[in-house]
């Protein structure tokens, strides 16, 4: 189109992030300075069920001002609730641990169900709150993006269909020491380096 310069084509802005299959969890908030270091350390990989991630940041709240002759003048917003949720399909010790409020019984029943031993821990159901990070590298690991503080809560889904047991976990981005919610990392090339 004569006259009109494009200084990002398409192909300058095709960067995905697509189909998320892990899901990370580190039990502190995560700073841009972390992620500069040579490794990051996780406290676990959560087993997220397939399909079992929503990630929306929320919709601006949008108001119009007009003037009085209906023309509008100038608008504002208000940053949207957030829907991000995960279903975490376990219940492992350690994420019953994550997501629950242990109580005082640590069980143990030998010979309960056919000559079977099990063993466990009790838990109370009230809403546990879980702080810290989330990474989410895409499938094809070209971009990552780190929820850099969050506040989780869980409930547990016992029976839902053709699904294993799961937790129901709705993450509220928080911000992190240096005031970011959220992390988009791209991957580099050895030229974006120099």
């Amino acid at each position: 189109m004569p006259g009109m310069t494009i200084t990002k084509g398409l192909t300058d802005l095709k960067t995905l992030f697509n189909d998320i299959e892990e899901v990370y969890y580190k039990s502190s908030e995560i700073k841009a300075s972390d992620l500069g270091a040579s490794a990051l350390t996780v406290d676990m990989e959560l087993p997220v069920l397939e399909d079992g991630v929503n990630l929306d940041t929320g919709a601006a709240d949008v108001t119009q001002i007009k003037l009085t002759t209906g023309t509008i003048w100038t608008s504002k917003a208000a940053k949207g609730d957030s829907d991000i949720s995960l279903q975490v399909a376990s219940i492992a010790g350690a994420v019953n641990e994550l997501f629950l409020e242990k109580g005082a019984a640590v069980a143990s029943a030998a010979g309960l169900i056919d000559g079977n031993t099990y063993k466990g821990s009790g838990y109370k159901l009230n809403p546990k709150k879980v702080t810290g990070a989330l990474v989410l590298p895409s499938n094809d690991r070209s971009t990552i993006i780190v929820l850099a503080n969050v506040e989780m809560y869980a409930s547990l889904i016992a029976a839902d269909g053709d699904n294993p047991a799961y937790f129901n976990v709705t993450v509220s981005p928080m911000s992190n020491s240096d005031g970011d919610e959220i992390i988009i990392l791209e991957k580099s090339t050895a030229s974006d380096t120099k």
